[in-house]
């Protein structure tokens, strides 16, 4: 009953903010979706007469994008990602329990994001199709060897990335590799450990490289490119999964990290793979055509996007959102993007959890807090994560407020006129709205593709969800040279990474009326070739900054704790979450096994049959009358 009450709670907010932004007249985005996402599959595709064309085919597999496009994924990418972390604090509940719960470390597995029936519907989905598309062959001249192969090699790839959130969130996990067909078929499956279950995951992923399209085949159909499954996604998924199997294997020989190396290995030959083909794929298609940018330049060494040194501009005095907001947030399947989570309002894959999560505007003049707020760490310069001077901070994060900071990462451009001054004894605040009335970026749809200035304050439901982007390749690489059984040149080469995408955030300030340059780090290299761990910290700070809210930072710290086989760290981490009663709330979560979420309670009773239990819950989540009232 109380879940109950909680849907019918959490479905009114949303509902309120559909309703608040369509009466908002707010500015449609650019690079929409096209009709891959717009075709459902009919409740035929069980039936004998359905698998007769290479459209039932393609409507199948759409299906799958089209439902990770939906609330039940998505919301739970960004719960499961975010709440936990030390990035996000209590905004406006609303009355939704599961979250507050969730926020206070009193996870139970009543909670309603415990469920994980999304996942697995998709996962059966892409089944479907790896199980009848070799029929379609006999069936439909124009359904070929190559679309089957392309198509299935998706459907692998979708697969694997809804398992692999699941062994990141709940550890001990089915794994679903045949269709479930008809009522009769037995839904559940016996957990396997996470090795197991990421091994699943790479076997399916080297599968789907060698079947997918290479990324910028879709000619340019940017929205296919960026929003279908492709080569380089593949790759990226597997560097990162591969960096997590190190973790498990490490976490199992109790911190030794010997058998872990060769996943480190092979993670960084992947990641050059993505990073090799991304520099010519911006090269051919970005910079060259203009598809996306003017006035830019690529760094030398990575495929990054910097804005142009000898067009009159110091860094310093370029637009705070340029390159940063607009570049990689602001606007949907964008040049560093590499896999993209499409959404278009008009066939019910609006993104809804962005203004439910994190805010929304709808007049230019106020910005409703969502569900969480920035936390203290990330907002505020004081011994907070952003040095000064960084496009992030002023970007992602409503700065000026004295209550709640709101996270504008995804609905608001950062203004020029409005960038903070520091000096030594005062710290403005930072105002996204100014006075007078401010300027914003639109996202331009016009053919030559060159921004302009127009107004724009919210379009979060046409927002993408970035799932890769090449600065999250970086930083994986990153991690592993450094974890790797360390040499002076892998040190050197995660340092040179983390500094590329530092660097390029950052804008300078004001101090005392004078310009100041670009902080730099606030370390000393050649202490980097005698302290991995000072190299790990550097590296996961940056990953903070980069990434902020969007889903990654709890299972940065996830990581990390289990290839210490320790949650000291992740403890200290969050301390500065809580304002009060920190060590009630950290307490919970000393345990390793606490940082996974429950099996929600109601999988683990429909797993019972009458003579097997296919699911045994989390230790930790083992109900108790202590642990109701705790």
């Amino acid at each position: 009953m109380k879940n109950m009450k909680n849907n019918k709670i959490l479905m009114s907010r949303i509902a309120h903010i559909a309703k608040t932004l369509v009466l908002g007249s707010l500015v449609a985005m650019t690079c929409s979706c096209e009709d891959f996402l717009t075709i459902s599959p009919t409740d035929r595709i069980v039936e004998d007469d359905f698998w007769k064309s290479k459209e039932d085919v393609e409507n199948v597999a759409n299906e799958s994008y089209r439902l990770m496009a939906r609330w039940n994924f998505l919301s739970r990418v960004l719960v499961w990602g975010e709440l936990r972390s030390d990035n996000v604090i209590e905004g406006n509940y609303g009355g939704d329990n599961d979250i507050k719960n969730i926020m206070e470390a009193n996870l139970l597995p009543t909670n309603g994001y415990t469920s994980w029936a999304e996942f697995y519907r998709i996962i059966n989905n892409c089944n479907l199709v790896l199980k009848y598309a070799e029929g379609v062959l006999d069936e439909d001249p124009d359904f070929t060897e190559g679309d089957k192969e392309v198509i299935c090699g998706e459907m692998l790839a979708v697969r694997a990335l809804c398992h692999f959130y699941l062994v990141r969130t709940f550890r001990d996990i089915p794994l679903l590799l045949e269709a479930k067909v008809k009522d009769s078929d037995n839904l559940y499956q016996f957990q396997v450990e996470p090795i197991e279950a990421l091994d699943s995951c790479l076997s399916d992923l080297y599968k789907a490289e060698n079947m997918v399209l290479t990324s910028g085949n879709y000619g340019t159909d940017v929205a296919k490119n960026k929003g279908r499954i492709t080569k380089d996604a593949v790759r990226a998924m597997i560097a990162d999964v591969l960096l997590w199997k190190a973790a498990f294997i490490s976490y199992e020989a109790k911190g030794d990290d010997t058998g872990a190396q060769a996943c480190y290995d092979k993670c960084i030959e992947y990641c050059d793979l993505v990073l090799d083909t991304r520099m010519k794929y911006i090269e051919n298609y970005a910079v060259k055509n203009k598809t996306m940018f003017n006035n830019v330049t690529l760094h030398d060494t990575y495929p990054l996007i910097f804005p142009e040194e000898n067009n009159g501009y110091a860094l310093k005095d370029r637009l705070p959102y340029q390159p940063y907001v607009w570049s990689f947030i602001n606007c949907n399947n964008i040049c560093e993007s590499i896999f993209e989570i499409q959404h278009e309002t008009n066939v019910g894959t609006g993104n809804y959890e962005v203004p439910y999560f994190y805010g929304y505007s709808t007049d230019k003049k106020s910005f409703t807090v969502g569900a969480l707020s920035a936390s203290r760490y990330l907002a505020e310069l004081k011994e907070g994560l952003y040095p000064r001077g960084d496009f992030r901070r002023v970007s992602y994060i409503q700065t000026d407020s004295k209550d709640k900071y709101g996270i504008i990462k995804y609905g608001y451009s950062a203004l020029k006129e409005n960038r903070e001054k520091i000096d030594d004894t005062k710290i403005e605040s930072y105002n996204i709205f100014g006075n007078p009335e401010p300027t914003y970026l639109e996202c331009n749809t016009s053919d030559d593709n060159s921004y302009n200035k127009g107004k724009r304050y919210f379009d979060g439901h046409r927002r993408n969800w970035s799932m890769y982007r090449i600065s999250d390749i970086m930083l994986i690489k990153a991690e592993a040279l450094a974890l790797r059984k360390a040499n002076k040149q892998d040190e050197e080469e995660a340092y040179a990474l983390v500094e590329a995408i530092y660097n390029r955030s950052q804008m300078g300030y004001e101090k005392e009326g004078k310009s100041i340059g670009r902080p730099d780090y606030e370390v000393n290299k050649i202490d980097l070739a005698t302290s991995q761990k000072t190299l790990l910290q550097l590296i996961f700070d940056e990953r903070q900054r980069e990434f902020a809210f969007e889903g990654k930072r709890w299972f940065d710290l996830v990581r990390n704790a289990l290839r210490n086989n320790s949650t000291e760290e992740i403890l200290e981490v969050l301390k500065a979450k809580y304002d009060t009663n920190a060590a009630q709330y950290t307490a919970k979560m000393e345990e390793i096994d606490a940082l996974f979420f429950p099996i929600a309670e109601s999988e683990i009773n429909a797993s019972v049959t009458s003579d097997t239990v296919y699911l045994k819950q989390n230790w930790v989540y083992e109900t108790t009358d202590d642990m109701q009232t705790n």
